[in-house]
């Protein structure tokens, strides 16, 4: 039986569509990028005060455009120190862009921008003021969405003081 080159074509679209409609369907199926990480850590920051280290909350959030680059910001709290808590309260606010080696279990990022240091009268760190950081993180994901992750950082303020950092606890992708 042979063919006319209508019925050829015709043939070709009844086969090629439903594929090709299958192909776009299966993409639209499959779980969408995260580029959106959320941390919260329990942070270590050595204050150069009479106490030394303050402890307290840590929390990031990073944007990802791409899989290696994107932006973080990232506010810490050591509000609690080794000898007082009453009247101690420091911030450090971290902006900067991020750059991120990632497997399927496991993610080390590295990033460096600029910082804020909001001090209290009474606070722990030394000076306050506009300066630089430069961090780094390990997460190891448990899952999809969810995962440990372990951080160190130094801050550097505007009067030339240096603040290296630790901290450890869970991240979210979405």
């Amino acid at each position: 039986m042979r063919l006319s080159a209508n019925a050829f074509i015709r043939l070709v679209l009844a086969v090629a569509v439903p594929v090709g409609g299958g192909a776009r369907e299966a993409a639209a199926q499959s779980a969408p990028a995260r580029s959106w990480t959320l941390t919260a850590s329990f942070a270590a920051l050595r204050t150069g005060g009479m106490a030394g280290v303050a402890y307290g909350p840590e929390l990031g959030l990073r944007r990802d455009f791409g899989p290696r680059w994107g932006v973080e910001l990232r506010a810490s709290l050591p509000v609690l120190d080794t000898e007082r808590f009453a009247d101690d309260c420091a911030a450090a606010i971290d902006l900067g862009p991020t750059l991120t080696f990632a497997s399927a279990r496991t993610e080390l990022g590295l990033s460096a921008g600029a910082t804020a240091f909001l001090v209290s009268e009474h606070g722990e760190l030394v000076d306050g003021g506009i300066g630089g950081f430069v961090g780094g993180h390990a997460t190891h994901w448990l899952s999809r969405g969810v995962g440990i992750v372990a951080g160190a950082s130094v801050r550097v303020s505007g009067g030339g003081n240096a603040y290296p950092g630790l901290s450890a606890g869970l991240a979210v992708r979405f």
